[in-house]
């Protein structure tokens, strides 16, 4: 509890006398009944920060009529559910989850059976409607941070979603501990796939914006869990449902799709709000605590302008040309040992070179023909066509270079693998101007060769 009452003199105290250099003087007692209470200092619970408060002392309970016994709020819950809770013989509340848990009656219950001194945001409806199921969750919630989340309070409250079976109050609604929100963190990593909606409790830390310029929360800062911390965060398309959320503000983030993104600096625990009633939201202070309330509903223009900002990006990032990145030069190709050096610079321009064997018939280039070797030259010879310009007497003509006086050196065929087992071949004669050629030339020494032989 955020306040009490000093019994004698009689004064109201709240959270922020709770330890030095405040003293109470007197027995604290409940402010709105005579229920022994303890003051205690703000501390840590499991990771999360517990603010100051003030409990009852030992086993005491609070009168039956008191607006904060437990048993007495849980009736008032299951009233005003529609029939979606109810309250068994040992004061255990089971709140039974719908189909469409967003269904909203056209009727509301009375509320006025509790008077309206009540901690207001526990037993208050209000405008735009938040869904039963949803309201009832918001009102168990802050009975539970009235009581700093007693275990032995929570373990009065049960959930039975539609169509399964009873589930504990924190297999539902998780935080604000640290090690609840590593639970669900787990469960999303694992990729368990939830049946029914699932209930975040948390303040908010910041608000941040996104690149499109659109704002989220943070309801948690680098939790610790196995493998690294994370945050809690809720995010939507539309903006006027997170607008109305600032720092220090409780909320109830409510829905099916949790999920882990890993694309920042940590891991997310998020889900994005695409109704106004799955975010619930109120706020405390000394005095009183605001009603619970959630953000105005989407309107349709909204909606047609969220969905036409979702196609533009789907559209600019299909369109982007896509980023490839730079790419290190290829080294050249190995130059393999068995592979001739004409077929490894095939791309590189060669000079030709003559077939082995039209080398070695190809005859040398003489001055002057040689005795007996003149033979009219063969019909179809093509006639030899003048220059245009013909040189002086005594000079060579334009272009053509001067004639050796001896003949150039013909280079030694190599030796070949099998020796030749014939009588030694005459020497290759010359052939004369008045030839028929190479052929001829052939023909002849072949002829003598074989005389020879």
């Amino acid at each position: 509890m955020h306040r009490a009452r000093v019994e004698s003199p009689e004064r109201h105290v709240f959270r922020h006398h709770i330890g030095p250099p405040h003293q109470f003087s007197g027995d604290l007692i409940c402010w709105k009944c005579t229920a022994a209470v303890v003051a205690v200092r703000a501390h840590t619970n499991k990771g999360a920060p517990v603010q100051a408060q003030y409990r009852l002392k030992g086993k005491t309970e609070h009168e039956a009529d008191c607006p904060l016994n437990p048993t007495l709020v849980s009736h008032h819950i299951a009233h005003g559910s529609h029939g979606l809770a109810e309250v068994d013989e040992k004061g255990i509340l089971r709140l039974n989850l719908p189909e469409n848990i967003s269904h909203v009656p056209t009727t509301v219950p009375d509320e006025d059976v509790i008077a309206q001194d009540v901690v207001r945001h526990s037993v208050t409806t209000v405008r735009p409607l938040l869904p039963p199921a949803v309201n009832s969750a918001v009102k168990i919630t802050q009975l539970l941070m009235a009581h700093d989340f007693e275990q032995d309070l929570a373990k009065r409250f049960k959930v039975r979603p539609h169509g399964g079976g009873l589930i504990p109050w924190g297999r539902f609604c998780y935080g604000p501990t640290a090690q609840s929100y590593a639970e669900l963190f787990q469960r999303c990593r694992r990729g368990e796939a939830f049946t029914h909606p699932i209930a975040v409790l948390g303040t908010v830390q910041r608000v941040n914006r996104d690149r499109q310029g659109r704002p989220y929360i943070a309801l948690a800062l680098n939790v610790p869990a196995a493998g690294g911390a994370f945050h809690v965060a809720v995010r939507s398309e539309h903006p006027t449902l997170i607008e109305p959320l600032t720092p220090g503000t409780h909320v109830l983030a409510v829905s099916a799709g949790w999920e882990v993104f890993n694309g920042g600096h940590l891991p997310q625990l998020r889900m994005w709000a695409d109704e106004h009633w799955q975010l619930a939201y109120w706020t405390t202070d000394e005095g009183q605590a605001t009603p619970p309330r959630c953000p105005p509903p989407v309107t349709a223009a909204q909606r047609g302008h969220a969905q036409a900002e979702a196609r533009r990006r789907r559209t600019a990032r299909q369109s982007a040309p896509p980023a490839i990145p730079p790419t290190a030069p290829r080294p050249p190709a190995p130059i393999p040992s068995n592979q001739p050096p004409a077929e490894i610079n095939a791309a590189e321009p060669t000079s030709p070179e003559p077939h082995p064997s039209t080398e070695e018939l190809r005859p040398p280039v003489q001055d002057a023909p040689a005795a007996g070797m003149n033979e009219p030259a063969p019909t179809n010879a093509p006639a030899a066509v003048p220059d245009a310009d013909p040189a002086p007497a005594g000079q060579p003509a334009a272009g053509v270079p001067p004639r050796p006086e001896q003949p150039p050196a013909v280079p030694a065929d190599p030796a070949p693998e099998q020796s030749w087992q014939g009588p030694p071949l005459p020497p290759f004669p010359p052939p004369g101007p008045g030839e028929d050629g190479r052929r001829g030339a052939l023909r002849r020494w072949l002829k003598r060769a074989r005389r020879r032989a």
